[in-house]
């Protein structure tokens, strides 16, 4: 199989040049819902006073890979052919998002996250499959473990007055620790690249691997 890449915007419009060297990651793209009830859930958090850089939900991924900062245009075929034999192997399954937590501890809040509350093991399974394949080309797992998760915002480095904004952060964490954010049904998987413009960080989608196992070819 051969791979013609394009580079694209987020409203697929091929841009007329690539970089020589990318920053990037295979993630799933979660269902409008849970963008929606994510930005409910940030919302909510920002009330708590806590000093933190807040994501925008609209443009969340599910990261199954980080691939690194300064990838070369030419490790793209090799990726893409890594992701479809990958993905070739396991059907479709479902996710449920929900449960808002922080790391390292809710003692010393760095990250406040979104979690998955269903499909943990097809996501583990597809992490360790797309690992399997991609180690050959250099690109190493880090080395804790998968968690499956959503970046909700960072906490700033506290400043005197900040541990009164963290606890309530962290009470509204805790009292969010069951919230659901709901579910989809993962059918593919995409490699993007980001990069920095004026107005953001921007995310464009290079290719995408569809789960096959178990459906027959037309």
């Amino acid at each position: 199989m051969s791979y013609s890449l394009r580079y694209e915007s987020p409203r697929h419009e091929a841009c007329c040049w690539m970089p020589s060297h990318l920053r990037l990651f295979i993630a799933i793209d979660p269902p409008r819902e849970t963008a929606v009830e994510a930005g409910r859930i940030i919302e909510r958090l920002r009330r708590s006073g806590a000093e933190a850089a807040w994501v925008d939900p609209a443009r969340m991924h599910l990261t199954l890979h980080f691939l690194g900062n300064n990838v070369d245009e030419s490790e793209l075929h090799g990726i893409c052919v890594a992701m479809d034999d990958a993905c070739r192997h396991l059907p479709p399954f479902e996710i449920a998002f929900g449960g808002v937590g922080v790391v390292p501890d809710p003692r010393n809040p760095r990250v406040v996250w979104l979690g998955v509350c269903e499909g943990q093991e097809p996501l583990g399974q597809l992490h360790a499959g797309l690992g399997e394949r991609l180690a050959p080309l250099g690109f190493q797992p880090e080395a804790r473990g998968y968690r499956p998760h959503f970046t909700l915002g960072r906490l700033r480095r506290g400043r005197p007055g900040d541990p009164p904004a963290s606890q309530a952060l962290v009470a509204e964490v805790l009292a969010l620790a069951e919230v659901t954010a709901g579910r989809m049904r993962a059918t593919k998987v995409a490699l993007y690249s980001s990069r920095h413009e004026r107005q953001g960080i921007e995310y464009d989608r290079l290719h995408a691997a569809s789960l096959r196992g178990g459906i027959e070819a037309s």
